[in-house]
């Protein structure tokens, strides 16, 4: 990889990761963090802790992906998306059939296969920043 006028999405977005498992890593919520594929990262799986969400279900998970655009002027590309054995929602930044702009709310409710929509703002596009934006709403979403 060459000079400042080549841009790597691949890399840009693995750096974004990186960043966000670090974030992660030091959330007092989170136990372990992984980033997934080993070398250039495009996805980041932490495990959270029961004890300090206090809830009951089990492998509580938030996993993010992270794609910083195809060019450095696009916008980014992600999603934070919480599962346990009782259910799943995230927090999306993509384009979506279901809501208008990039950004929503998505949860799956019940034992339904389908997931209800809203849309949704975040203060921040940047990664590490985000970590604490989302993880503050996970927590209050399972208050």
């Amino acid at each position: 990889m060459g000079g400042h006028d080549t841009y790597d999405s691949a890399g840009a977005s693995h750096r974004a990761l990186r960043g966000i498992q670090r974030e992660l890593d030091r959330h007092p919520l989170v136990e372990t963090v992984r980033g997934f594929p080993a070398g250039e990262y495009t996805q980041v799986v932490a495990e959270l802790s029961t004890t300090r969400l206090d809830i009951t279900s089990s492998d509580p998970t938030l996993t993010v992906r992270w794609f910083a655009g195809d060019t450095s002027d696009s916008g980014p590309e992600f999603s934070f998306h919480y599962s346990d054995s009782r259910g799943d929602f995230g927090w999306h930044h993509e384009p979506n059939p279901h809501v208008d702009g990039w950004g929503h709310f998505q949860e799956r409710t019940g034992a339904e296969t389908e997931y209800t929509y809203e849309p949704q703002t975040f203060t921040a596009e940047n990664p590490t920043r985000l970590v604490w934006e989302i993880m503050a709403a996970v927590s209050t979403k399972l208050e």
